[in-house]
């Protein structure tokens, strides 16, 4: 029975844990130390979290998969740090953890290229097994960034043949976009993207600090603002800095850009898509800069789905946490359906370095379907009722039914339910165990439970609605069905029910739906049909637990902390039921 441990190093990072080719845990590195975006080290306190999830000591793991990321430098052998490399650590040692510094692989790779990247010569194997208590012989193997993306996006969707597409800010060797095909479980790189300055990632990290926004972290502001903007006034001088590169026969540099064979590329890209920002009102541009980049992917999208002839496509990276641009693939004619890997961004790399290690060599089995990402660390009821009796909160032990029976009325008469139940979700969405819940009949609920969770968005909320009813208020459910339990993507919202439903609906007329089946979920998908017998609406507003730059609740007592600030209403955890009142007797 083969134990995997499946590190990503990056900016977010994780990890998780295969038992026997099953996926046992994964969770990321920032849910666990409770810091924004936690990376650019190897995330041992994700380890940790992942090896006790899945209840395997460190003695046990057979393999460990990695990728080309950041590293302590001591891991490395000195001579490899030549003086070229040597300028760029200078510039790393700014990322320092517990003391170390750390090297990033990625640059080590273009050091070593002509001599065919192969890093493993240079890697002091046994002082990493080592330092992470781990056998001698245990397997540890370095796998390419996007390679990783596109195994994890290829494996999860379910489908036995698909074209796959990843695209991000930037990987190793500057590789930015990747194409690749998947038959009969085997993965088959047919492209890629390299041309500085052309990154469709890297451009829209830009257009959000040009916004003030923070890069990697605020991409989905830029997003809504999009909708309350006209993309035509800027849409040629945004194209200048990004667009599909002219078709040639083969499937590399499909994206282009004016600043493209310059040597400062990345900068003048920058310093332009700033100036363009700053003399224009923002919503016009970040309209603009959503079309631009939405017109770009779907011309490469469609390229590669007519090259290849094939009819379902499997996506992942950065670029596709932006729900829009999925909509718009999932309704290109030349595609029947459409998976976005769940967790988009570096968070899936391990996950991808762990399929890569498990299916090497051997004869893989049939692609999973993907069906829940609940991964991470649940809580028995112990340290639940623990945490909420120290905070001296009135406490009620309710069984199933009384619980969601509690919770469907407290939403219906309008309060904030803080819902902490079961397996933490993978990946940067709340889906039904880490969340907070409210009606979604109440249009001031937007303004009102942002300021409470001091967040300035400009989306609204997102809704999670019965699977067996999502036709009924959605359109396109079909071709997006792979996508909708994972709320990776937005749908029109039928008109009749867009002011039955105001508060998760957009300007736009869209909304980001999570479809809840009883199968995946049976105690959330419980909870929104008593919701629907109470009031007529088989859907509940569905936001993250978490406030303002900070992760998404990992532990009781960050949940229960939120109910402390008056950031909820009450609380759900577990099978205790807490309310503001506080205990004054105790």
């Amino acid at each position: 029975m083969p134990v995997i441990l499946g590190l990503a190093s990056s900016h977010d990072a994780s990890a998780c844990v295969y038992i026997d080719g099953a996926l046992a845990s994964a969770v990321s590195q920032e849910r666990v130390t409770r810091r924004k975006n936690d990376g650019c080290r190897l995330p041992l306190e994700a380890m940790e979290h992942a090896l006790a999830v899945a209840g395997v000591a460190r003695q046990q793991i057979d393999g460990v998969a990695l990728m080309h990321s950041f590293f302590p430098e001591k891991y490395f052998r000195r001579e490899t740090l030549a003086k070229e490399l040597e300028a760029r650590l200078v510039r790393t040692r700014r990322r320092m953890q517990g003391g170390e510094r750390q090297l990033n692989v990625n640059d080590l790779l273009k050091r070593i290229a002509n001599r065919g990247g192969d890093i493993a010569p240079w890697f002091r194997r046994g002082e990493f097994l080592a330092g992470l208590g781990l056998r001698p012989d245990a397997r540890v193997c370095f796998y390419d960034h996007h390679a990783t993306h596109a195994m994890a996006a290829a494996w999860y969707s379910g489908f036995d043949d698909c074209a796959v597409l990843t695209i991000d800010g930037v990987g190793e060797l500057n590789i930015f976009h990747t194409t690749s095909s998947w038959s009969a479980g085997r993965l088959e790189r047919l492209g890629h993207s390299d041309s500085l300055g052309a990154s469709p990632g890297e451009y829209y990290e830009a257009i959000t600090a040009a916004m003030g926004f923070i890069p990697l972290r605020h991409e989905g502001k830029v997003l809504g603002l999009a909708a309350h903007g006209d993309p035509r006034t800027l849409y040629k001088e945004f194209q200048r800095a990004l667009r599909a590169a002219p078709r040639s026969n083969h499937y590399g540099d499909s994206f282009a850009s004016d600043f493209v064979g310059r040597p400062d590329a990345y900068a003048a890209r920058e310093e332009y898509l700033d100036a363009l920002v700053r003399a224009h009102p923002r919503e016009d541009a970040a309209a603009a800069a959503q079309a631009v980049f939405e017109d770009a992917i779907e011309d490469v999208a469609r390229d590669l789905l007519t090259r290849t002839g094939k009819r379902r496509l499997a996506v992942n990276g950065g670029v596709f946490a932006n729900v829009k641009l999925n909509q718009r693939l999932a309704a290109l004619p030349e595609l029947d359906r459409l998976f976005v890997f769940p967790a988009m961004s570096d968070t899936g790399n391990s996950v991808g370095a762990a399929l890569f290690m498990i299916l090497e060599g051997d004869k893989p089995e049939k692609a999973e379907t993907l069906r829940s990402v609940y991964w991470g660390g649940s809580w028995d009821d112990k340290t639940c009722a623990k945490a909420l009796s120290a905070s001296g909160f009135v406490l009620e032990r309710l069984d199933e039914e009384a619980l969601v029976a509690r919770a469907a009325d407290a939403i219906h008469a309008g309060q904030v339910v803080g819902w902490f139940q079961g397996g933490m979700e993978f990946g940067p969405r709340a889906l039904g165990n880490r969340s907070m819940l409210a009606r979604p009949t109440d249009a001031e609920i937007n303004r009102t439970l942002n300021a409470r969770l001091a967040r300035t968005e400009f989306m609204p909320f997102a809704p999670s609605v019965l699977a067996e009813h999502a036709a009924e208020i959605f359109d396109n459910v079909e071709k997006s069905s792979d996508c909708l339990p994972f709320m990776t993507i937005t749908c029109n919202v039928k008109q009749a029910w867009r002011p039955r439903i105001p508060a998760v609906v957009h300007v736009d007329g869209t909304a980001r739906p999570q479809t809840v089946s009883r199968a995946a979920n049976p105690l959330y998908w419980n909870l929104i049909e008593a919701y629907r017998q109470r009031s007529g609406i088989p859907l509940l507003l569905n936001t993250s637990f978490n406030v303002h730059e900070e992760p998404i609740v990992c532990f009781p007592e960050n949940a229960v902390q939120a109910l402390a600030e008056d950031r909820i209403d009450c609380l759900a955890l577990g099978p205790f039921w807490a309310e503001r009142r506080k205990n004054h007797a105790s």
